[in-house]
């Protein structure tokens, strides 16, 4: 920038030591004010447009806030260039619903023209989704003040509503149906759900189907023998060598009782329990069968459990950044001309509505019109006899008939209904007749080169069966290209 001079009569040090400045002089007294010169107005001038051509625009003097506008774009350039990055997640409180420069991270796509920074670092258009939430896992406290965000499993019934806790409200209903169809866990063991379990389901304590089968045994000398012995695999009168047993003496001495846990029945056992007596050998009498079928016994003072150790199983409720929504940098710059206004509307347009809020088809009125007005957009037609679609991804779809009677040998011409605008790859004819089998012999042949963008030639060529030529009635064609 540059001062007033001391020789176009500027005041000096007007600002400070070695600072002239503009003065507007005396006339009464004879001074003249400060002539800035053309030195200093195409100074002053230069110095403004370089501002405004730093900022990638072009002097316009139809314009008077192109200083400001530069000034604005050279200002978020250099921040989104020195501040965050674009891509950088930040946290913002929920009660934000639109930031500048921002994007929700909640796993959506943007249009690469309007962020083309933002696609060049993600390497595609689709945000991040950083949404996720831990509400509905489980946890055990071995104390009974419960952090915040918890609650205890068992009191789902009576503190979980739609305005309390929302998303926990609506995952329990679309498992159960209701809250009130929660079962509480009580002190129940919690289990992995099988292929027979049930999620949620409460399951009482029961004794399983079991038999115990014991053999009583009688020796001579007035001992008893008791013999558990496996389920169906032993009968009365049936023991076998090298099982275990146990001896309970008749005769009393101290010793009754005696099981040194290597007494086994030998062969002679089985000799005499097959009718061969002998005085110091066991000789089964009977088995008795004792044994539980269904049979689900009421607890009486304790339950049958084994040991554990007490802790409050509780339920996350509420996430731990309910209050916090993450947002990514989306541009620092941004080439395409109303990039601006386009990344705030963006933004405004992905906070429209409720993520988590959804409608029926039915209850989004004109949805069905619209669809169908986008589609005629996106897919120009012609619906007709002979006509065409055009695809979204280029390709173009054409179709027709042509009527003739039988005619003997020749070409027919075809022209497509529009011009492929590459080539056409591909052509399917059908003959058209009255149904009557054998009633027309007809070749229909199309050469590879008798094809082009704008139509193709087919090679006919019909004969008559009798008086049933007129059977024939023509063809139908389908072509598909780009």
């Amino acid at each position: 920038m540059k001062r007033a001079d001391l020789e176009k009569r500027a005041q000096r040090d007007k600002f400070g030591a070695g600072k002239h400045g503009f003065q507007s002089g005396n006339p009464a007294g004879g001074l003249l004010p400060t002539i800035p010169g053309a030195a200093w107005f195409d100074h002053t001038q230069e110095e403004i447009c370089a501002v405004i051509e730093a900022a990638g625009l072009t002097v316009d003097p139809s314009q008077y806030n192109q200083m400001l506008t530069a000034l604005r774009k050279i200002i978020d350039e250099q921040a989104g260039g020195k501040g965050l990055p674009v891509g950088a997640v930040i946290g913002f409180p929920r009660a934000i619903t639109s930031q500048e420069g921002f994007l929700k991270a909640d796993g959506s796509t943007f249009a690469q023209a309007t962020y083309p920074d933002l696609y060049r670092v993600l390497g595609g258009n689709k945000l991040p989704n950083l949404t996720r939430s831990d509400i509905g896992m489980t946890a055990y406290f071995p104390f009974g003040d419960i952090p915040d965000g918890w609650i205890k499993y068992d009191e789902i019934a009576t503190r979980v509503t739609q305005s309390a806790y929302p998303e926990l409200y609506r995952k329990l209903v679309a498992q159960y149906g209701s809250i009130a169809n929660v079962k509480p866990v009580d002190d129940y063991f919690v289990r992995n759900v099988g292929s027979s379990g049930q999620i949620g389901q409460q399951y009482p304590w029961t004794v399983g189907d079991h038999h115990h089968v014991l053999g009583l045994v009688a020796y001579g000398n007035d001992d008893l023998l008791l013999k558990r012995l496996p389920v169906d695999k032993y009968y009365p009168n049936q023991i076998k060598a090298g099982d275990p047993m146990f001896v309970i003496y008749g005769q009393l001495g101290g010793g009754e009782g005696k099981n040194n846990g290597t007494d086994m029945f030998g062969q002679e056992h089985v000799q005499a329990g097959s009718g061969k007596y002998h005085q110091k050998h066991a000789v089964p009498i009977t088995y008795d069968h004792a044994y539980t079928d269904q049979y689900t016994p009421q607890p009486y003072y304790q339950d049958n459990t084994p040991k554990y150790i007490g802790m409050v199983l509780c339920i996350k409720a509420k996430d731990s950044l309910d209050d916090v929504v993450m947002w990514i940098k989306a541009y620092g710059k941004v080439t395409n001309a109303g990039a601006l206004d386009a990344s705030t509307l963006a933004a405004q347009l992905q906070d429209k509505a409720d993520r988590n809020h959804t409608h029926r088809a039915a209850e989004i009125s004109d949805l069905g019109e619209a669809v169908k007005q986008q589609l005629a957009a996106a897919m120009p037609h012609q619906a007709s006899t002979n006509g065409y679609t055009k695809q979204a991804n280029g390709l173009i779809d054409q179709w027709g008939e042509v009527l003739t009677g039988w005619q003997g040998e020749g070409p027919v011409k075809v022209v497509f209904p529009i011009a492929f605008t590459s080539e056409c790859y591909n052509v399917q004819i059908t003959v058209k007749s009255s149904g009557r089998s054998g009633s027309v012999g007809t070749d229909l042949t199309i050469g590879a080169g008798e094809i082009t963008a704008t139509g193709f030639s087919a090679m006919l060529n019909t004969w008559a069966q009798g008086a049933a030529a007129n059977d024939f009635q023509g063809f139908l064609w389908r072509a598909i290209g780009k």
